[in-house]
């Protein structure tokens, strides 16, 4: 009888540890945004539109898993793998060749000191620029997006800033926050044998306070940066300065943003952006409404050019997790026809 009593107490006793081991394991999660919509697309220099269901409309879509695990005294590590997709065609990346976890992909350490997280990791340039404009990270219908990121097919204008969203063979830091103050700084390595100036690097500051934000964001890009292949640029300095305020009836966003591609010396290319928008509520959901420009200095090869962006959109939700929109882009590039795009979606998160 004793014997049975102390093989229960042994059992119970290794029940209790093993539950103990469980709760600090990493609390795994599978997240993300499924985006399409349906409409007619045509940027500026296109000679037709094209009927087209086409996938994230307002959010690239994806998927991810990410966990947390308590190690004691504050400390936690953390992990996050997070893969972009195409909801039209089920393909992996925003487009052909892109890498599997291309949103992000990292293991990390937090706590109060806040937390530094190694591998692929989303740039603090790319974040201030979606933070502070109303139609946030759409590749298809944010014009700060599309002037950041992407050129048109032909077009004099190409995308202002080099490099990706996320960088590879990096280390990020992001503070713990100073009332509403936080900064982050990312530092990327070339992974160049004998060429240790071939890195990038930058970091951002955000304040929040009430109805009130604001950011600086700065980087310089010398690698993975395909357009210097084209243009033969060494590298590029990129700043970026933003503002909102929420009057209620409107929230009002700013953004100015400027690159420098050092050719040489002697040589550079300047670009200049300007964003104006807004977001209001209407009924149950949200007006969104922007206007970006770009000018893109010229030099000996690179002739000056414009490119003009209008979007206007209303997002209208079913519940917290999916919702409705509809939204029309207006696209103008110097020497080149203008191009209108219209879609109606349907987003997601999970």
């Amino acid at each position: 009888m004793k014997s049975q009593r102390k093989m229960l107490a042994v059992m119970a006793a290794a029940g209790s540890l093993a539950a103990g081991a469980a709760s600090a394991q990493s609390n795994v999660q599978l997240y993300g945004t499924v985006d399409a919509f349906v409409g007619s697309v045509r940027a500026s220099g296109d000679a037709h539109s094209t009927a087209a269901v086409e996938s994230s409309g307002l959010t690239t879509s994806y998927w991810g898993i990410g966990g947390q695990e308590a190690l004691g005294n504050g400390l936690n590590a953390e992990f996050a793998l997070e893969s972009f997709f195409r909801t039209d065609n089920g393909k992996v990346g925003r487009f052909d060749g892109d890498v599997m976890f291309g949103r992000n992909a990292y293991v990390g350490l937090n706590g109060s000191f806040g937390a530094v997280k190694l591998g692929r990791n989303t740039t603090p340039w790319f974040v201030s620029m979606l933070l502070f404009n109303p139609l946030a990270d759409s590749a298809t219908f944010s014009p700060m997006f599309l002037h950041t990121y992407t050129t048109p097919p032909g077009s004099p204008v190409a995308n202002s800033v080099a490099g990706d969203t996320a960088w590879d063979n990096s280390v990020l830091y992001q503070s713990p926050g100073f009332g509403g103050l936080r900064f982050n700084a990312i530092y990327s390595t070339g992974e160049t044998t004998g060429h240790q100036g071939k890195q990038n690097y930058g970091g951002n500051a955000t304040y929040f306070n009430g109805n009130f934000g604001a950011t600086l964001a700065v980087q310089r890009v010398a690698v993975n940066a395909p357009e210097f292949a084209a243009s033969g640029a060494a590298y590029q300095m990129a700043y970026l300065a933003g503002a909102s305020y929420d009057f209620k009836v409107v929230k009002l966003f700013g953004q100015y943003a400027q690159s420098d591609n050092n050719f040489n010396a002697q040589s550079r290319q300047r670009d200049k952006t300007v964003q104006v928008g807004a977001s209001a509520p209407l009924g149950p959901g949200s007006l969104m409404a922007t206007w970006v420009r770009t000018w893109q200095g010229g030099n000996e090869t690179i002739g000056s050019a414009r490119r003009d962006t209008t979007t206007l959109a209303y997002d209208y939700p079913f519940s917290k997790r999916t919702d409705m929109y509809a939204a029309w882009r207006y696209d103008k590039v110097t020497m080149l026809n203008p191009g209108n795009t219209f879609g109606l979606g349907l987003r997601h998160k999970f």
